[in-house]
């Protein structure tokens, strides 16, 4: 009995990871539309058009088409759209999206002139939740033992790298047995899955842009994100055995990710045509280099009933007559920290837009992003960093690349009001066969005990708006609906014995922004 609680004690007393490339994708990837509630209104297409203080993060010449001084702020509120967790959370956030200025400088001859801005934007907006269950036979515990004998069967392989080492990590190899035999996972038992993310990834970006005989612009944006994203799963299964003892199994799973990280855009704008304003922009974004810091909380709990006197759990058919049987309510928890950093990969984008007298504009926008190509790295016990093959290796094989397109059109029926609609269209990183293998061996990540994954699909973003603006001030109004859902594994089902089906995870998100500003 004492060996059985000190191997549930240990399952959460390891110095490993639960840290995923999903997670890393999560946290990085800018699949939202965020900005002044003018370019959001536009589904962001203007990186052609610019004029606007959000085309410093899509293409930064567009702020060289400034001809004088501006500053804005935006602020909005955004609620789920189907909000399956409601029982813990409302779904509805406040949120202060942007604050920037943009400060224009005549030049002389054919420098017209040089702008230069600075701009606080919302890049991803993490605040979700969903709630599912299933009734199933596959069981996160069993799968939890297979691992565990894994390293059991060969504990050196996993702490033989001094950059990995660590003196708990043998413990695994304890949980193999951690249920009796007759403790089963039937059909009828249910899984269930509560999941909860909060905070955002916000940008700094500072720009210089320039306007060359009203043909060219040129511009440079350097970028500081802020990471601060949370991350809580609550999974519990229930387990019967052949005479209907009930075990309940639960694992609670808290991760947080902070820290920051910086990136350059260089951008372009031309005009082919002097007598036409038809716009060709182009823009080539750098790697995004972070530091970052994890924190996985991991708790682990148990119910079940014991037979101490037969160490097995029987049952004496005779009426009236148990054997006498003992309750356990067994659970631990452990924190774990790692230091990593992470380069997305390269963006470009190409872009084009026009206006039409004073009361059309249109753009339209396409972006690449290679994310297979997200690479990590972890300080090395011998000093400076080492690249983590492995990690980088299953980020590959389980990432795809991501195209965005985006598209924009503002009508003006008076020359003081504008509507405005726009729609982006964002392909996955994930395909519905990519999985999350933990028997994979990551040397920042040692042995992963965190199981879950998502596989989400496509998203699809609408917004229309509205604004007003005279001489000196400006006032605007957008709403947005982002539509994405996604299959949620709570462990890898090809380890299982049986073919779980994933549980359905809706998204969707609604919001409602308004920025207000002065251009003097």
């Amino acid at each position: 009995m004492k060996k059985l609680i000190f191997i549930l004690l240990s399952a959460c007393s390891l110095q490993t990871m639960a840290q995923s490339p999903y997670l890393n994708n999560t946290v990085a990837n800018t699949s939202d539309l965020f900005g002044t509630s003018r370019y959001v209104a536009m589904g962001g297409a203007m990186g052609a058009l610019g004029a606007d203080i959000s085309v410093i993060s899509t293409n930064p010449a567009g702020l060289g088409m400034f001809s004088k001084n501006e500053i804005s702020l935006t602020a909005g509120v955004s609620w789920l759209g189907n909000n399956s967790a409601s029982e813990y959370t409302d779904g509805t956030f406040g949120h202060f999206s942007q604050v920037g200025a943009v400060a224009s400088f005549k030049g002389s001859g054919k420098l017209r002139n040089i702008n230069i801005g600075f701009n606080y934007q919302k890049k991803v907006d993490y605040n979700n939740s969903f709630f599912g269950e299933t009734y199933t036979s596959a069981s996160w515990a069993d799968q939890l033992n297979m691992m565990a004998q894994r390293v059991y069967d060969n504990p050196h392989a996993y702490y033989s790298n001094p950059d990995t080492y660590n003196h708990t990590l043998y413990a695994l190899g304890d949980l193999y047995g951690l249920f009796p035999d007759n403790i089963v996972k039937y059909a009828d038992d249910p899984n269930s899955t509560l999941g909860v993310t909060s905070g955002a990834l916000n940008a700094y970006e500072f720009n210089l842009s320039m306007n060359l005989d009203n043909r060219f612009f040129l511009g440079l944006t350097v970028g500081l994100d802020n990471v601060d994203f949370r991350y809580s799963t609550d999974y519990w299964e229930q387990r019967t055995d052949e005479h209907g003892w009930i075990q309940d199994f639960g694992y609670t799973n808290e991760q947080i990710i902070t820290g920051n990280g910086f990136n350059i855009k260089f951008g372009a704008i031309f005009r082919p045509f002097e007598s036409s304003s038809f716009r060709i922009g182009f823009t080539v974004e750098t790697p995004t280099w972070y530091e970052l810091k994890y924190i996985d909380d991991q708790s682990l709990a148990t119910k079940y009933v014991w037979n101490e006197r037969e160490k097995v759990l029987e049952y004496d058919h005779t009426p009236n007559h148990y054997h006498t049987y003992y309750v356990y309510d067994l659970s631990d928890s452990y924190i774990n920290y790692l230091e990593y950093k992470l380069t997305t990969p390269w963006k470009v984008r190409a872009q084009m837009g026009s206006t039409i007298s004073t009361k059309f504009a249109w753009g339209a926008e396409y972006e690449f992003a290679n994310y297979p190509g997200t690479s990590m790295k972890y300080p090395s016990a011998y000093g400076g960093t080492k690249t983590d093959e492995a990690f980088n290796t299953e980020t590959e094989n389980n990432l795809v690349p991501q195209h965005s397109l985006r598209a924009g059109v503002e009508f003006k029926p008076i020359s003081s009001l504008a509507l405005r609609a726009g729609y982006n269209y964002i392909t996955s990183t994930t395909t519905p066969t990519s999985s999350w293998d933990p028997y994979f061996t990551s040397s920042a990540m040692a042995y992963p005990t965190g199981l879950d994954y998502m596989n989400l699909s496509d998203t699809h973003i609408i917004t229309c708006g509205a604004g007003y603006r005279n001489k000196w001030f400006f006032a605007d109004l957008v709403y947005k609906y982002r539509h994405q859902v996604g299959d949620y594994y709570a462990f890898n089902p090809l380890y299982s014995e049986v073919l779980m089906a994933p549980i359905p995870v809706d998204l969707s998100k609604h919001s409602i922004t308004a920025t207000v500003g002065v251009r003097f």
